[in-house]
């Protein structure tokens, strides 16, 4: 069970909230119209009612929108600044207010939700919102009261386009901090593929080498080794080592020299996390233990297994039992990682898990992170191919 989903969606909550605003500020329109219709001489009955109707008609298309939020947007906003508009023009001072609570909750929304949208036509539907909204203080019978109406209207307009920077200065951070994520733990697998390949590489040419030198010794005529098809094979592969040196030289940062890790800090990974939680259990089956994961696969099992230690020292509680365990067929790597949960823990976000599945999807492997919600727990699970193609 996934903790985001354990909850409603924030959008599910504002939308309750926007429309509970709405049901409010209409029912203060309908008692502001009520007493209006006491202090009327005479009484007009069909210029009460035109009005309860319109302020009716603009809660409905704010529910409305506040409902099917993407396809209602552009219907809504016209359908309510043609609203508001037309019950500005029809004002005349006949001894009714006419209320307008309803339009300060409404357009100032719509006036944000349709700036937030990426298409050509909202520059001018917004300042025609802004417009409309704006007009309403005109149905003031002061003005005084028209200026502070005004005014008010503004810093709506105002509140609602500064939120619109901000969610879209967070959304662009955000995505932000993914890329680099990702290009992150790219960078690294870049090293680990220079890694990899120059050790098969630095085989074949050491092996060309070999053979030669064998050939040129033995001085057997019509020997099947063709020392120019060796020498070829030798150039071939010293040249593509030299390629790869260069391109991911640029890449490093730091000269690593170290071989590939061992089951050893694996372990040291998980000692290091009893500093802080003491119930850790690492569990290795045996045939893991006698046959460590291939060379091309240890930097990506230690990532692997330093970033789970590091998602249960951030979200993992202290005082709850984490288990670590590593298993192996003749085809396949399987990670385990199963934590107790803080109460305020979001271990379903962040871009630790995001780099993770990044490395296990390169390498044609599944993985599943989910959380139980009741139990406080949490359980990661990876698996990776050891033979080329298991798992594509």
């Amino acid at each position: 069970m996934d903790l985001n989903r354990a909850v409603l969606p924030l959008g599910v909550v504002l939308r309750l909230a926007f429309a509970s605003v709405i049901g409010a500020a209409l029912l203060v329109d309908l008692w502001v119209l009520g007493v209006s219709r006491s202090y009327q001489v005479p009484f007009d009955s069909s210029i009460l009612s035109a009005r309860v109707g319109a302020v009716l008609c603009i809660a409905a298309l704010g529910l409305f929108w506040a409902r099917w939020p993407q396809p209602a947007l552009w219907a809504a906003a016209v359908a309510t600044a043609a609203t508001s508009i037309l019950a500005t023009t029809r004002v005349g001072y006949d001894g009714t207010r006419f209320a307008f609570f309803t339009e300060f909750v409404v357009l100032p929304v719509l006036f944000g939700a349709v700036l937030a949208r990426s298409t050509l036509w909202r520059w001018p539907l917004a300042v025609g919102l802004a417009v409309v909204a704006e007009s309403v203080a005109f149905r003031s019978d002061e003005s005084a009261i028209r200026w502070i109406v005004a005014i008010s209207m503004l810093v709506l307009l105002g509140a609602a386009g500064s939120a619109v920077v901000y969610i879209r200065l967070r959304d662009h951070e955000r995505r932000s901090s993914i890329e680099v994520a990702r290009q992150s733990e790219r960078l690294e697998l870049a090293r680990e593929l220079h890694d990899v390949v120059g050790h098969h590489v630095t085989g074949i040419v050491v092996l060309a080498q070999a053979a030669q030198f064998t050939a040129a010794g033995d001085g057997v005529a019509g020997r099947i080794v063709d020392d120019s098809v060796l020498a070829d094979i030798e150039a071939a592969g010293l040249e593509t080592l030299t390629s790869i040196r260069r391109l991911v030289g640029m890449l490093r940062t730091d000269a690593t020299t170290a071989g590939p890790p061992r089951l050893a800090d694996v372990e040291a990974l998980v000692d290091d996390l009893r500093r802080t939680h003491s119930v850790v259990d690492l569990v290795v089956d045996e045939r893991t233990r006698r046959d460590w994961v291939p060379a091309d696969l240890a930097t990506t099992v230690l990532r692997l297994v330093q970033e789970a230690t590091t998602n249960v020292r951030k979200h993992g509680d202290p005082a709850a039992s984490a288990r670590f365990e590593l298993s192996r067929s003749a085809t396949a790597f399987v990670l385990v990682v199963e934590n107790g949960l803080l109460d305020d823990a979001t271990a379903a976000s962040g871009y630790g898990l995001l780099g993770m599945r990044e490395r296990v999807d390169a390498l044609g492997g599944s993985m599943q992170a989910e959380a139980d919600a009741d139990a406080r727990r949490w359980m990661l699970r990876i698996t990776l191919p050891l033979v080329v193609g298991v798992g594509r």
